[in-house]
């Protein structure tokens, strides 16, 4: 198209190495279920980001069948149409378990939508394929196109819109609205192909302007369906690195409750590999380190300690951490008792400094911020002089 500037094949050519570099990245999405349809979307989206390439339509050209190239590229973009609604589908049927929707209804559609193509194909004349009017055998083609076309970005873009209110991750919200408004994008440029098979002398620049729309639908479809596929990826990094960052803490803690220890603490870099799901992973990691504050709390805490860590907190901490404080220093106090093998104290000194429980999965992130708090707080002079006062304090106090 002359009116098309140079560089959107050089984009396409970008869109294609994204494309091909997410689907690689995500294989490991095909081990599970809820993941894999997204893949797959990215897998119709990777192979027909590679036959939308121009030197891919010179090459099939050179059979010798007009047009081919054109057909090709019909029936890859009805199969992506089709991809796309039954993507939407999965999401619905995985937000509402007992919906009725079909599944196998855009495989029908598309495979339907496929054979009309390909026989229309073979019944029309060379000059009257893919020209600027329809005209006999084209124009059932057309009508089948467009009713296709619009049926498909309608379903997918309307349960897309829906999907986006119940998403908790924004970028998971963003994908799918970048997609709704993608989707959508197919219908105006389905209502100017419409105009310009069946209205004559339509003026040049609605071609251009059909060409746009449908481009937008295939960067902003392929963009988003990129991110949607590597959230999950991202956030089992994320988890990932939040677990690490309690390692300092989980290790000291875990040092002095060996009761509580299935197995040997492992090295950091062993710990960093570790395999399994990073949520998981993590959660237990949080739990790991409340079961060895409980422990400490319940065994080495005293009435008198909680008492002198509050008071001492109240003199040295900043205004707002003064409580961050107090449970760092009886939380140190009692390490290093437990560590040093005195004998436990079997108090009930209460439960007001026992550390705010935030471990739900809308609030992890406050949780391990909390909790690395703590451990700054830990081994800060300010508490490992309180701890070495009451150390001192209980040696001076044995017989």
């Amino acid at each position: 198209m002359r009116d098309v500037p140079g560089w959107v094949e050089s984009l396409r050519g970008v869109l294609l190495v994204i494309v091909w570099t997410v689907l690689v990245l995500r294989l490991p999405a095909l081990r599970r279920r809820q993941q894999r349809p997204a893949w797959v979307v990215l897998l119709c989206l990777a192979l027909g980001s590679v036959v939308i390439q121009a030197g891919v339509a010179r090459w099939i050209d050179g059979t010798g069948v007009a047009h081919l190239s054109d057909l090709v590229v019909s029936l890859v973009a009805l199969t992506d149409f089709a991809a796309v609604w039954w993507f939407a589908l999965h999401l619905h049927r995985a937000a509402h378990p007992g919906s009725g929707r079909p599944l196998r209804a855009p495989l029908i559609a598309a495979a339907t939508m496929a054979v009309i193509a390909v026989v229309l194909f073979l019944l029309t004349p060379d000059a009257d394929r893919y020209g600027k009017q329809a005209h006999g055998w084209w124009i059932p083609y057309a009508i089948a196109w467009i009713g296709y076309g619009a049926t498909t970005a309608i379903g997918a873009s309307a349960i897309f819109w829906r999907t986006a209110r119940s998403m908790r991750s924004p970028i998971l919200r963003f994908s799918m609205i970048a997609l709704a408004l993608g989707v959508g994008a197919e219908l105006p440029y389905l209502v100017i192909r419409a105009v310009r098979w069946f209205v004559p002398d339509t003026p040049a620049g609605l071609a251009v302007a059909g060409f746009w729309f449908s481009f937008t639908r295939f960067v902003v479809v392929a963009l988003a369906c990129s991110v949607a596929a590597l959230e999950p990826m991202r956030r089992a990094l994320v988890y990932r690195a939040r677990r690490q960052r309690l390692y300092p803490l989980w290790l000291l803690l875990r040092r002095a409750t060996p009761e509580l220890v299935l197995h040997e603490p492992r090295s950091r870099p062993a710990d960093l590999l570790s395999s399994g799901d990073s949520w998981e992973l993590l959660h237990q990691r949080v739990v790991e380190i409340r079961d060895s504050i409980t422990f400490l709390h319940d065994g080495w805490a005293t009435p008198r300690l909680l008492r002198e860590a509050a008071e001492y907190a109240a003199e040295v901490a900043e205004p707002g951490r003064e409580r961050l404080v107090a449970v760092a220093c009886w939380i140190e106090a009692t390490r290093r008792e437990a560590r040093t093998g005195a004998r436990r104290a079997d108090q009930e000194p209460g439960q007001e400094l026992l550390p705010d429980v935030r471990a739900t999965t809308s609030t992890m992130r406050r949780e391990v911020s909390q909790l690395v708090k703590l451990h700054r707080h830990l081994t800060s002079r300010a508490v490992q002089d309180f701890a070495d006062r009451q150390e001192s304090s209980s040696a001076s106090s044995v017989p």
